[in-house]
């Protein structure tokens, strides 16, 4: 199906009309998703077969929905998580805003992503209380958790178009490493969690379930493999773009749906629609009696203005929410000469010239206390900063986790084990990688996760010498992996000195951008990367753009 049927006349689902919810006992829904929308209220402007366009924004998602609630056969409209955190409209209301125009939009069902997790219980609970659509996840246990309790479920039963349609919420497990839920909020196995909720849905009658799940789109395809029951998964975490595009600029992971097979031989259908908005998922199955899949067909909406205009009302109540944001993301604190590359494909794999000077920013900053190596887990780094004036706004959009500088010594052989766990889920592109100052380092993918790094040189004066596995370093790092997220335990272990500055790592960073006032940073040869696969380098120069292309 090409994206041109969904948009003759305004009738984008009339193209997906299967023919089949009319045979008897044959029930169509269309699932809408989206999926880490994070905080990206505004729209964003990508490089589309070389113009630049602005793609998504919740004006254009709440008028497609609109629309679709008219014309799409029994809409049901669903996020798979990580509403939290990306931009100042995050830093400013903690998702609320957010929340609006979810409200605004109808939606029905929400998972919980990793990232609604970073404030801690709190400000979730927060979010929770006034949520007007239903929340889910069946592997998050919060019973040693009062804030939480009675605000989410394992799964909701929704009613559209007179039928009961399961959905069941999973949320990665490593939430435990890579945000905040504090120590009383546990995650469990999200199969058998799964398996456990289609059972139980399927002894109260309910035999149409959907797996809304926020573990991945690698993990998903595993899940899917193995779960019986459920044959739809719409999933998030991973930013994966599905689907066909005639941009050159985009690069899908898979087709839309992506087909596995169960174990019981039959089809199951996994989605994911991207980030931030940029994209929509439409997938419009045919269930049978007993909830078997007869037919689906659908495609990931990418959202530019041809695929919808603007809802002028909530356009309208957005500039309300960004008055007291405008005038901050506008302060202009430097010049960038180059692009200041943030893609997540960089920097969660190989050396960045924008992890470079965060890096080398936080060295500067604690330079009094006698710091000679910084690590910033790349998951820390979230976007991009293009060519040109750098805003208050643009770093908060890179540094947005309000996380603090953490001096701290190790020994040599700590390094090395942090580093060690820096590659060893290179290969599912982690947060973990560590962009790094004051030292450079080799690793080597053809060998097993745990012995990769092959060599380590600190930096002295204008030279290099080998890491001394028995000597002590004076190290900088942020608050979240030195108290062990993201797998760092070597580094929460660590029994040297250790303070936390209080330095928030975002105005941190902006101190140093302000004393340079001008920035042109390369990639010099910090981090190399050997036997890399074939084919997963990518081309510098293709991220050199204002926002991310492809995942």
């Amino acid at each position: 199906m090409q994206r041109r049927d969904l948009l003759k006349a305004g009738a984008a689902l009339g193209a997906l009309g299967l023919g089949l919810g009319r045979a008897q006992g044959a029930f169509t829904l269309t699932l809408v998703h989206t999926n880490d929308t994070h905080a990206h209220l505004e729209p964003v402007e990508l490089t589309l077969s070389g113009k630049k366009t602005p793609v998504g924004g919740v004006a254009r998602r709440v008028a497609l929905f609109d629309r679709l609630r008219v014309q799409a056969k029994n809409p049901l409209f669903l996020d798979a998580g990580d509403v939290f955190q990306g931009t100042l409209y995050f830093n400013q209301y903690r998702g609320l805003a957010d929340r609006y125009f979810m409200h605004r939009a109808l939606y029905r069902v929400m998972a919980l992503g990793n990232h609604e997790f970073d404030l801690g219980p709190g400000p979730l609970a927060e979010f929770l209380r006034g949520a007007r659509f239903k929340v889910v996840s069946a592997n998050v246990d919060v019973s040693r958790e009062p804030r939480l309790q009675g605000l989410f479920a394992p799964y909701a039963v929704v009613q559209v178009g007179g039928e009961k349609v399961g959905v069941i919420g999973l949320t990665t497990p490593d939430t435990k490493e890579i945000a905040n839920p504090g120590p009383t909020v546990d995650f469990l196995d999200p199969y058998e969690s799964a398996q456990k909720a289609v059972y139980e849905l399927l002894k109260r009658g309910v035999s149409k379930i959907v797996v809304l799940s926020h573990l991945g789109y690698g993990e998903d395809l595993k899940l899917a493999r193995r779960l019986v029951g459920a044959q739809v998964i719409v999933g998030g975490h991973s930013h994966t773009l599905l689907g066909s595009f005639p941009h050159k600029e985009l690069t899908p992971a898979g087709p839309y749906p992506t087909v596995v097979k169960n174990p019981e031989g039959k089809d199951v259908l996994v989605v994911q629609a991207w980030e931030w908005g940029k994209v929509v998922g439409l997938l419009e199955v045919t269930f049978g009696l007993q909830g078997e899949l007869l037919a689906y067909k659908g495609e990931a909406l990418l959202m530019t203005p041809e695929a919808a205009p603007e809802d002028f009302f909530a356009k309208e109540a957005l500039l309300a929410y960004a008055q007291p944001v405008m005038a901050l993301m506008a302060q202009v604190i430097a010049e960038a000469k180059v692009d200041l590359i943030g893609e997540r494909t960089v920097v969660r794999r190989r050396e960045s010239n924008l992890g470079n000077l965060i890096a080398d920013g936080m060295l500067w900053k604690t330079k009094g206390a006698g710091t000679r190596i910084a690590l910033q887990n790349g998951g820390g780094i979230r976007t991009t900063i293009p060519k040109g004036p750098i805003t208050v706004g643009k770093v908060y959009e890179v540094l947005p986790f309000g996380n603090t500088l953490v001096v701290m010594d190790l020994k040599g052989r700590e390094i090395l084990e942090a580093l060690e766990n820096g590659v060893s889920q290179w290969e599912g592109t982690a947060g973990r990688f560590l962009q790094v100052s004051g030292l450079r380092y080799a690793f080597d993918l053809s060998r097993p996760a745990g012995s990769r790094v092959v060599r380590v040189e600190v930096k002295e004066g204008e030279g290099y010498r080998p890491l001394d596995l028995e000597a002590t370093y004076r190290v900088v790092t942020n608050n979240f992996i030195a108290a062990g997220g993201d797998g760092f335990t070597v580094l929460k272990n660590a029994q040297g000195y250790r303070v936390d500055t209080g330095f928030s790592d975002a105005e941190s960073f902006m101190d140093y951008l302000k004393e340079l006032k001008e920035v042109a940073p390369g990639v010099e040869g910090r981090i190399e990367v050997l036997n890399e696969p074939k084919g997963e380098r990518p081309a510098y120069w293709a991220y050199a753009t204002p926002e991310r292309v492809g995942v």
